[in-house]
């Protein structure tokens, strides 16, 4: 999109246009923008009911402190969409925070580069092929802000603490 327009500018192919890399990256930009407007207008932020394990967490039945997340899908506060595709399992090391204190277990938005492909042809033309939009879970002490994550959990965790 133009800096200096006002709008979503979509692209218009016609019978002779010939589209460049920044033509398609701005193609794409657009449905992603566009999907995080309707993301921001019609849902809330926050985890979405009916879909796999709901990013369920659970406590782990050990003494390691450690937590089990279930696969799930959410919407942050800028309406990105947020996907844990399989069950993960976070620990919390005491050492690692001065007790006793509130932990937050965060899911996280993330892009990553992926499909990294070089032509031997002509080693100017290279690049990653792929985005891989994926969540990462994390413990922080500080407020979670909606706009950019979802709150999991909170643990209180104290001095001596075995298990969560």
């Amino acid at each position: 999109m133009a800096e200096t327009e006002k709008g979503f500018k979509r692209i218009n192919f016609f019978k002779g246009f010939l589209t460049t890399e920044k033509d398609w990256n701005e193609a794409e930009r657009y449905h992603v923008e566009k999907r995080k407007l309707h993301n921001q207008m019609f849902h809330a932020p926050g985890i979405v009911p009916g879909f796999a394990g709901e990013l369920r967490v659970s406590a782990r039945d050990r003494a390691d402190l450690s937590v089990e997340i279930a696969p799930g899908y959410g919407i942050d506060g800028a309406g990105q969409d947020i996907f844990l595709w399989e069950t993960q399992i976070k620990s919390i090391n005491p050492a690692d925070y001065k007790l006793p204190q509130t932990i937050y277990l965060v899911a996280k938005y993330v892009e990553q580069f992926t499909d990294f492909i070089a032509y031997k042809e002509n080693l100017e033309y290279k690049g990653h092929r792929r985005i891989l939009e994926t969540a990462k879970l994390e413990w922080t002490i500080v407020d979670p802000n909606i706009e950019s994550e979802i709150e999991l959990a909170r643990v209180l965790l104290e001095e001596g603490a075995r298990k969560i």
